[in-house]
């Protein structure tokens, strides 16, 4: 395995598994799978070693890992059902049990698990888990606080420069996140995250020239990222260029067919051109990407009664109510930063 001899390594162990000996051979054949490119024999044989080994950590977190990789959240947070911190628990496992609580929003043992990590292996690793679980409850001034003790040790982090800014630019301190955003371009320049967040932080100064450099400057780095797309087209707009805005939406939704921003402003258009029964199409593949899109439901309830169709205004009404509600119940912000109205309440 240390000499990346796979194929010798599963030819060695894979006569071994059937008898279920040992848990850490079914871990190596895994990331030996793993290491080859057959990912889906690497989870099966996660899943033979979680069957016979259910409270077994390191096989559960491991498999865990494997579920979220595919983008099965429900399987990863499933395989961790019988997790349990002990005292022997290593860094590594708390860390991959936190990220599947992150995923799949369960926050309390997100934040249990990577306080355990932070206070048991204090690192730059553990400390930035933790700072984003908080950020994720929307506890920016607590990231503050912690980050701000940690600032002479980690000054020079990249890593940590754009976490902090990530929560004083949530807090409004928009000078302190801007100088944190150009020390760390300063350190790593091809940081996609650090051009992003420093043209949130443009934007929130008013500076949308500044801030449309940053965003063309992170589709240089990373070109697949919607949002960035989505931020520019919202520049546009507030400038009135709907040709321009519209040509961004389309780059972001080429960029990801399920970016539910990009439909939901789709459909505002839509709406603010009178076509209707466009906007209820474009609207409709908001809730589709994500049914937590509370001005879709809104703008729908609007497209609906335009359109003469009572009922199904109504019915967008209520469900737009009912969304909103939850989210501000909900910590987890799933587009921070980023510009545009809100509405405040449902059309009648």
């Amino acid at each position: 395995m240390d000499q990346a001899h796979y194929t010798d390594a599963i030819a060695l162990l894979t006569p071994l598994t059937p008898h279920h000996c040992d848990f850490r051979i079914h871990l190596i054949l895994s990331g030996a799978y793993e290491g080859s490119g057959d990912l889906a024999k690497a989870e099966a044989t996660l899943e033979d070693a979680h069957t016979t080994w259910p409270s077994n950590t390191a096989v559960a977190t491991s498999l865990a890992r494997e579920y979220l990789a595919s983008g099965q959240t429900d399987k990863a947070l499933q395989s961790l059902s019988n997790f349990h911190i002990a005292p022997s628990t290593p860094p590594q496992e708390l860390e991959e049990a936190a990220l599947v609580y992150l995923a799949g929003h369960r926050l309390e043992l997100a934040q249990t698990t990577a306080e355990t990590a932070n206070r048991r292996y204090p690192s730059l690793r553990s400390l930035l888990l933790l700072a984003n679980v908080l950020q994720l409850q929307g506890r920016y001034k607590d990231v503050n606080a912690m980050l701000e003790t940690k600032r002479p040790t980690y000054s020079r982090s990249s890593a940590f420069l754009i976490t902090f800014a990530e929560s004083e630019y949530d807090a409004m301190l928009y000078e302190q996140a801007h100088q944190d955003l150009t020390d760390a371009v300063a350190l790593t320049p091809n940081s996609y995250q650090a051009h992003f967040l420093l043209g949130n932080v443009f934007l929130a100064q008013n500076s949308p020239d500044q801030a449309a450099v940053e965003y063309h400057t992170a589709i240089t780095l990373a070109p697949n990222q919607p949002r960035t797309y989505y931020q520019l087209a919202l520049i546009s707009r507030q400038r009135q260029d709907d040709a321009t805005e519209q040509q961004l939406l389309t780059q972001a939704l080429t960029a990801d067919d399920h970016y539910a921003p990009a439909y939901t402003e789709f459909g505002r258009i839509l709406v603010d051109q009178h076509q209707y029964a466009q906007a209820v199409d474009k609207l409709r593949l908001a809730i589709q990407s994500n049914p937590q899109t509370e001005q879709a439901y809104y703008l729908l309830s609007r497209a609906y009664a335009s359109l003469g169709d009572r009922d199904q205004s109504v019915e967008m009404a209520r469900l737009y109510t009912k969304i909103r509600e939850a989210n501000r119940k909900s910590f987890v912000n799933t587009h921070p930063g980023q510009v545009g109205a809100t509405p405040s309440n449902p059309p009648q």
